[in-house]
Order: C-alpha cells, then sequence, then structure tokens
C-alpha cells in the first residue's frame, strides 16, 4: 500500500485524538489522575485505535488501491474536536474522518469497497472471540482489563455501527450496491455483537 506523508498524519493524528477521547470518556470525563489517564490511553489506543486503523487502512484503503482507484485517508478535524468535546459528557461520537477515494465509476465498486471496512471489523471480531472463547486473556495492569474481550465487542460494535443504512456510514453504499450483502453483514455483526456468534 502506499501512504503519503500527509495521510501519515492524519492516520496518526485521528488515532491519537479517539484513543483519548474514548478514554475521557471511560473515566467518566472528569477524572485526570495522570498515571491512571496513560494507562487508560494505551488500553484504548492499542484496542480502539488500532480496530479503526484496521477499518479504514486494511479495509476501505487496501480494497480501493486493489482496484487501482486513488485512496487516502483524511482526518476531520471538526469532528475529532467533536469526539473530544463529547467525551467529556461520557460518550464518544466516533467519526474521525474517511478514507478519500476518487476514479470510481461503477456502483459495485463502491459498495465493495464501502463493505471492506466492516469485514475487515468482522474478521476482526471472529479472531478475538475464538481467542477469548479458547481461554486467552491479555490483561493490562493494574487497570485489569482484558484486551482480548474489549478488541472484540470494540470491532463487533464497528462494524454493526458502520452499517447504519444511511448518511455517510458505509452501511448506505452497500445497501445501494447489494441490499443482500447489507442484510447479511448486518446479521453477522449483531450476532457478534450480542455475543451469539
Amino acid at each position: 500500500m502506499r501512504f503519503s506523508e500527509i495521510e501519515k498524519r492524519d492516520l496518526l493524528k485521528a488515532w491519537v485524538v479517539i484513543s483519548l477521547a474514548v478514554a475521557i470518556a471511560q473515566l467518566g470525563g472528569t477524572t485526570f489522575i495522570l498515571p491512571l489517564m496513560v494507562r487508560v490511553f494505551v488500553i484504548y489506543a492499542l484496542t480502539v485505535g488500532i480496530s479503526l486503523l484496521a477499518h479504514e487502512v486494511l479495509g476501505h484503503k487496501f480494497l480501493a488501491q486493489r482496484f487501482g482507484l486513488f485512496a487516502e485517508f483524511r482526518a476531520d478535524d471538526l469532528l475529532l474536536l467533536l469526539a473530544l468535546a463529547t467525551s467529556f459528557l461520557g460518550f464518544v461520537f466516533i467519526i474521525p474522518g474517511a478514507v478519500v477515494i476518487s476514479g470510481i465509476t461503477r456502483i459495485d465498486t463502491f459498495g465493495k469497497v464501502a463493505a471492506a471496512g466492516p469485514v475487515v471489523n468482522i474478521i476482526l471480531a471472529f479472531l478475538f472471540s475464538a481467542l477469548h472463547r479458547a481461554g486467552v486473556s491479555l490483561t493490562f495492569p493494574p487497570v485489569g482489563i482484558d484486551l482480548i474481550a474489549l478488541s472484540y465487542g470494540i470491532n463487533a460494535w464497528f462494524a454493526l455501527f458502520n452499517l447504519i443504512p444511511f448518511g455517510l456510514w458505509d452501511g448506505a453504499k452497500v445497501f445501494a450496491w447489494d441490499k443482500r450483502v447489507w442484510f447479511i453483514l448486518v446479521l453477522i455483526s449483531a450476532f457478534l455483537f450480542l455475543g451469539v456468534l
């Protein structure tokens, strides 16, 4: 895959800001004990941050470039600020930006590239679910959070959330391309999120 310097900067910015926002939200938005904040930030950088980058880079960008299209991630500074602002209220609005793609002329190509992000999260959710069910754990001391179980839940939620079938979400593009594919992906994501699979 090809990355420009601007894209590398934007990916790093999105990773850091979203991880920090989720950490603040998890600590109630008012807890600023520095050692605890650092630990929680690292936990969410390794789970939320990596899951987000996998969605954008290994999903959308990778497939778009395989189709011979221009594809680069661009952070949205306004949405990143919104994520930080909402984190102090105890929740996070996670839309850090998007992979900008040009050269698409076919709706099926558009739909496949859009589906690639949630599919990556589904694959990761299955992987972490299998590890968790096999008794594998990776606990981050002294917070005591199992990174395997957390990564499973985050990826299942990312997949389901991004399949919302309207607006700028991936689901709108997948739904416009093939409603059957959209339904199957939603079903799998929902079962994963509910712990059925």
